[in-house]
């Protein structure tokens, strides 16, 4: 893994709207979730929450694999090798870490 690739891929402007992208996609879904964080965050992304969506841009470039992925081995990127499947299982797999760094289980904003 490439620190360089990671912060090149989290600073790209297409990936971050990709990943808002899916993230607002997942939102729709999780919206009507059983568990009221998910709710709750899902809820926050579809009103634009910009800390919310970013959390998703820097949690989804930092997952494993993904900064290997785009490094094209001239110190650059390339962030269309992340395919949109990716992105959704990526986004999917975060989901949860991102709902507990901003909501309580019972979906209350976590103070801080």
């Amino acid at each position: 893994m490439s620190y360089q690739s990671q912060s090149q891929l989290n600073d790209d402007v297409w990936f971050q709207a990709r990943s808002r992208s899916a993230a607002i996609e997942q939102a729709e879904i999780f919206k009507d979730d059983q568990r009221a964080s998910f709710v709750s965050l899902a809820r926050s992304i579809l009103r634009g929450e910009s800390d919310k969506l970013l959390a998703f841009t820097r949690i989804n470039s930092g997952s494993p694999g993904i900064s290997d992925k785009v490094d094209t081995g001239d110190g650059n990127i390339d962030q269309s090798l992340v395919t949109d499947g990716d992105l959704l299982s990526l986004t999917q797999a975060n989901y949860p870490a991102v709902a507990v760094l901003y909501f309580n289980e019972d979906g209350t904003p976590i103070e801080g």
